[in-house]
């Protein structure tokens, strides 16, 4: 392979976590008997979409209830407000103060408050998706109480995924918010790509930083899901060579070039890599005298048992 400058991507390694970026836990407000369920774990869901409902005869009930009171309450506050001197085409001219001893005195503020209250005890009887995502944790059957107190189940946005992994400290300067990254699960299957999103700005006991990335998870992946990190950064022009151009003679790396039919032996020091290459140092800097030139002509395989000077045959 004749050796020449090219852009190279730079690799970390790294495990972690994907869990999904919009999640929700939905719990029912009251405890009446679950009427329906409408989904299941699993199901694919669309924002706003009814997932349970509870049985709303007491619900209802209780609304109406309080709409009379609340009716009841504004005719007394008329009233307070006309014993107070007041037309009825003043009302938009009371002073604050005195509506508000007003609405106390004729019961309206506590109806309204119940009012209200009954009427999001009506409207949460029903449970929808506050997004699109699937449906997991639902574990509860109808014709049985709502706990309040429990999740009834979990919404998870399995589209956009959040993978969670770390870092060593002396890595931090090859990472940025924007890098590429392939996140590929260990259970097997697809590959799904996305880019550094955060970048905690604190060192661990044990030396490790904390890293987050976006990824389009395609709904494919699960929350929860360990997987394997690769996070990529383009270094521009660099002399590259594979990573079976390198052989060890005497614990020092070597490659081997290509001079009219001879394996040459030269000493080189390597830099960064990812899964497949090398960067090795460049002779034509000043101060490098073990290394490798633009042009030269690397032998990349068979070169396991060669010799300085060997005479070698191209295939």
């Amino acid at each position: 392979q004749v050796l020449e400058r090219r852009s190279f991507s730079h690799e970390l390694v790294s495990n972690g976590k994907v869990n999904a970026r919009n999640k929700a836990d939905l719990r029912f407000e009251t405890s009446e008997v679950i009427a329906h369920i409408y989904v299941r774990n699993g199901d694919r869901v669309r924002k706003g979409q009814k997932l349970a409902e509870l049985d709303k005869f007491r619900l209802e009930q209780k609304l109406s209830q309080s709409e009379d009171a609340l009716l009841k309450a504004e005719l007394e506050l008329k009233d307070v407000l006309i014993g107070q001197g007041y037309s009825v085409d003043d009302f938009g001219k009371v002073p604050a103060e005195i509506m508000k001893i007003a609405r106390v005195k004729s019961g309206y503020e506590q109806s309204k408050s119940q009012y209200e209250l009954a009427k999001r005890e009506t409207e949460h009887a029903t449970l929808a998706a506050p997004f699109d995502g699937t449906v997991a944790n639902l574990f509860s059957k109808t014709y049985n109480p709502a706990n309040t107190s429990d999740v009834f189940c979990t919404v998870l946005g399995t589209g956009n995924m959040e993978a969670e992994f770390t870092v060593l400290e002396n890595e931090l300067a090859f990472i940025k918010k924007g890098d590429e990254v392939t996140v590929v699960p260990y259970a097997g299957g697809s590959s799904f790509e996305g880019s550094v999103s955060e970048i905690n700005p604190l060192v661990d006991a044990n030396g490790m930083v904390k890293v987050k990335a976006d990824v389009d998870g395609e709904g494919k992946l699960f929350s929860g899901m360990n997987v394997r990190v690769s996070i990529r950064r383009n270094l521009g022009g660099q002399l590259v060579i594979p990573k079976t151009a390198v052989v060890l003679r005497s614990g020092k790396q070597v490659v081997f070039t290509l001079k009219k039919g001879k394996a040459m032996w030269n000493y080189v020091h390597t830099g960064l890599e990812n899964a497949a290459e090398y960067i090795v140092s460049d002779k034509s800097r000043r101060g490098i005298e073990e290394g490798l030139l633009e042009g030269d002509t690397v032998i990349v395989t068979g070169n396991l048992n060669l010799a300085h000077e060997a005479e070698v045959y191209v295939k």
